[in-house]
């Protein structure tokens, strides 16, 4: 008798927990008001919370877990009316296309462009053409994750940037110059600063150029980023770490040791950033670069590049340049 009242319950329990979840699985059927639903699943998948989005809201949504959980979203697709996605705040330093990211897992890091006219209104006598071409790739990488805490992550990024002189077809129409900046850094949202995200790692910078020509420097560096809807600023600091056989031993002197950068996506199109560098010495000398793009089609941008100072390639790194470009961003 025992045994039977003993199965009895554990048949009612079984029928009354499949009751409970039957009438939490009904609640993922969308009413008329509403877009989304969030859903919040516990280690072994069972609902626990059903957050319901309705046509009228903001979009914000603010989640407080004890616990570990898991969140998915679910979006009604019986809408007839065609809703356009608004970023209102960058990712990181800018809004991350993901176009690379399917490409061995990288996606962009700084920003990917072509400008086939890059024309120079001052540079050095050295410079062949006025008019050049130039390009930048940068990628990045994730290699670990939530190392040692939450949201500690490893990455390796490369960024290189090359100097083409296309026009001058009487020399072959030969590459002036090429940087190539391998790094790796930690990146981190949880920390008790100001900004949203630090990083910190190690640079390293070189043209691989000959004995006469060979530039290059090592720097570790903290990187501080901060959002506030279509604002970003960032403040990155670094310290050289000198070389045995340094070709470049002043560079410091015109390149500082930091940047300050400032953008904002105005009206979900026009990207303007603003970077500056300073040696804040009393000779005062540093740079400006000033991005602008706007959409064409998908991850295409009209990208306009002005930049005015010392640095914008290793060789001329002591060298005054004003210069304008424009031709095509791929990411931002």
């Amino acid at each position: 008798m025992l045994v039977f009242r003993i199965l009895l319950f554990v048949l009612l329990s079984f029928a009354n927990a499949k009751e409970h979840n039957r009438d939490k699985y009904k609640n993922l059927e969308f009413a008329d008001d509403e877009k989304a639903k969030f859903i919040i699943l516990d280690k072994d998948m069972n609902i626990q919370k059903i957050i319901s989005i309705k046509n009228d809201d903001d979009n914000k949504i603010t989640l407080e877990l004890q616990d570990k959980y898991y969140v998915t979203i679910i979006q009604n697709t019986k809408e007839t009316t065609t809703q356009t996605t608004k970023y209102s705040t960058y990712e990181g330093n800018y809004e991350r296309n993901k176009f690379i990211d399917e490409l061995l897992g990288f996606e962009p890091y700084k920003f990917n462009y072509i400008l086939p006219i890059n024309t120079a209104t001052k540079q050095p006598k050295s410079h062949n053409k006025n008019t050049e071409a130039k390009f930048q790739i940068s990628i990045k990488k994730i290699i670990a994750s939530d190392l040692i805490f939450d949201n500690l992550d490893l990455y390796f990024a490369y960024t290189q940037q090359s100097f083409w002189n296309v026009y001058d077809t009487k020399n072959s129409s030969p590459f002036r110059e090429s940087n190539y900046e391998p790094e790796i850094f930690f990146s981190t949202d949880n920390h008790p600063l100001f900004f949203d995200r630090i990083k910190f790692g190690y640079i390293h910078q070189s043209n691989g150029g000959g004995i006469s020509n060979s530039r290059s420097w090592d720097r570790i560096f903290v990187q501080g980023i901060y959002n506030y809807n279509n604002l970003n600023l960032s403040l990155k600091m670094w310290h050289r770490i000198h070389e045995k056989k340094d070709d470049n031993s002043d560079i410091t002197n015109y390149l500082g040791y930091g940047e300050f950068n400032i953008g904002y996506l105005y009206n979900n199109k026009h990207n303007i950033t603003l970077t500056l560098r300073n040696n804040l010495r009393k000779d005062n000398k540093g740079s400006i670069l000033l991005d602008y793009s706007y959409p064409i089609y998908k991850n295409l941008y009209l990208y306009i590049q002005y930049f005015s100072g010392y640095g914008e390639s290793l060789i001329d790194y002591n060298n005054y340049i004003n210069r304008v470009g424009v031709g095509f961003l791929f990411s931002r």
